[in-house]
């Protein structure tokens, strides 16, 4: 199983970074069936391929996450998917 860890800075107010992950939350349970939930500000997510938490911080989103054996053959390629969304997502 592969280990992924990725930290991305943001300038948003802490209401509009938790918003932005939000929606890729659900983007990724309407595309992949992932199970995405909030407990405070860490988002878990729970998918039979990936479990993972994404952390909003004051000033960074923090995704970390174990990759079942299927995915971690990919772990490049998710990570720099992932990688994108954020990018995107928060405006870096």
């Amino acid at each position: 199983m592969g280990e992924l860890l990725i930290r991305r800075p943001h300038a948003l107010t802490h209401a509009e970074a938790h918003r932005r992950v939000s929606r890729v939350a659900d983007q990724l349970s309407e595309r992949f069936g992932a199970a995405c939930r909030w407990d405070g500000d860490v988002l878990l997510i729970e998918h039979p391929n990936v479990r993972g938490t994404v952390q909003v911080g004051p000033d960074e989103i923090v995704v970390d996450a174990t990759l079942g054996l299927a995915l971690s053959l990919f772990r490049g390629r998710a990570e720099a998917e992932i990688v994108r969304i954020l990018d995107r997502e928060l405006g870096a």
